[in-house]
């Protein structure tokens, strides 16, 4: 009887039913999740659901803030957690940092290196070229006999922009930015190991704004050497070799026939994502904005074209786990644009939103864009 089973195991007609079988099970292996189930993911895992206590501002951030508007980290600090202070930004739990695709950031301090080493390449020339920029800082430092704390602005380090950008990846050149003024200072590199840093970026990454691929983590950490526009083929390189690291932390669903990859300890969470019931104006580059895959979060092209204009970037407002408009801001003024007729009460919330706003402005007012040209 084992003679039959082990010459049949070597029969094609034998195999093919246990191929269709074994390709059946791996089909079946893949959850399919909706649309709905990702963007309520999201949102819960960014805080977007329910403002976080007073105070618990770090815990806001894990993902960092994108700064590049003025102020905008506090914003979206705003947006998650209760009672911002409008100099948020400058809690000491917090520091600076040349961020992804070619922005200042405001992250945890503890998790400097995660933003700076973490983003580093793994190429021999390139990591090459990172320490080459960062000694060539140094020395320009040195030379102008600049203390250790204080801060140059890159005309005055008589390093140009693109070289500091490049040694920040080292986490020992910080720039600081106020809105107004870049600067730049020389600190204590972290002590991290580069892979551990860009692993735990990339769970970070994938909490935030998973279930995703390599090539939007590509993009979502890109902007070497100020090249954002898109991810380069050795950030790509570095994403898929930061995925297969992660493989056993790793699990497949599939959205809209494609496969993307989701942290295992958040599977059940992103599967059983309730949506949202919440009111908020998110800042240009928020964290949940911060997605490769802007037609899942707007999928009418028109609509995303105005979120994500060629110029200058508004507001979300986010009504319920949907975007449903725009906003812009100048000094206490509001002016927000809806892409469809919006309830009283929704309205109100809104306002309510604004009288809220983090800003240092006396008097805060809301103006609604009845026109049908964008903000």
């Amino acid at each position: 009887m084992e003679a039959v089973r082990v010459a049949c195991a070597k029969t094609p007609s034998c195999l093919r039913p246990r191929s269709r079988f074994a390709l059946l099970l791996s089909t079946m292996a893949i959850p399919s999740i909706t649309r709905e189930n990702v963007l309520a993911f999201r949102q819960r895992a960014t805080y977007l659901h329910t403002r976080l206590p007073r105070g618990r501002l770090v815990e806001a951030a894990f993902a960092g803030l994108q700064d590049s508007a003025p102020r905008s980290a506090v914003l979206a600090l705003h947006a998650r957690v209760k009672d911002v202070s409008p100099s948020a930004w400058k809690d000491p739990r917090f520091a600076q940092v040349w961020g992804p695709r070619g922005a200042v950031y405001v992250v945890p301090s503890h998790d400097v290196a995660l933003f700076t080493l973490g983003r580093s390449p793994r190429n021999p020339v390139l990591r090459s070229a990172v320490r080459a920029a960062a000694e060539k800082a140094k020395r320009a430092f040195r030379a102008r006999q600049a203390p250790r704390a204080r801060v140059l602005s890159d005309r005055a380090a008589g390093v140009n922009f693109r070289e500091l950008r490049i040694a920040s990846m080292t986490g020992a050149v910080r720039i600081e930015w106020d809105g107004a003024r870049t600067s730049w200072r020389l600190v204590e590199p972290p002590t991290e190991a580069p892979e551990s840093a860009r692993l735990e970026l990339a769970r970070r990454f994938l909490r935030s704004v998973g279930p995703s691929t390599p090539k939007e983590f590509a993009w979502w950490t890109g902007g070497w050497a100020g090249s954002f526009g898109s991810a380069t083929k050795g950030e790509l390189s570095d994403a898929e070799q930061t995925f297969r690291s992660l493989e056993k932390e790793l699990t497949e669903v599939e959205l809209g026939g494609l496969k993307r990859r989701v942290l295992r300890s958040d599977i059940s969470r992103l599967e059983r994502a309730a949506p949202v019931e919440t009111v908020r104006l998110l800042p240009p580059g928020d964290p949940y904005l911060a997605s490769a895959d802007r037609a899942l979060i707007v999928p009418q092209p028109r609509l995303r074209s105005e979120l994500w204009p060629k110029s200058v970037w508004p507001g979300a407002l986010m009504v319920n786990g949907e975007i449903l408009g725009t906003w812009r801001r100048q000094v206490g003024r509001v002016t927000l644009r809806a892409w469809r007729p919006l309830e009283p009460e929704v309205k109100e919330a809104v306002e309510e939103e604004v009288s809220r706003m983090p800003i240092e402005s006396a008097r805060k007012e809301v103006r609604w864009s009845t026109g049908d040209v964008p903000l």
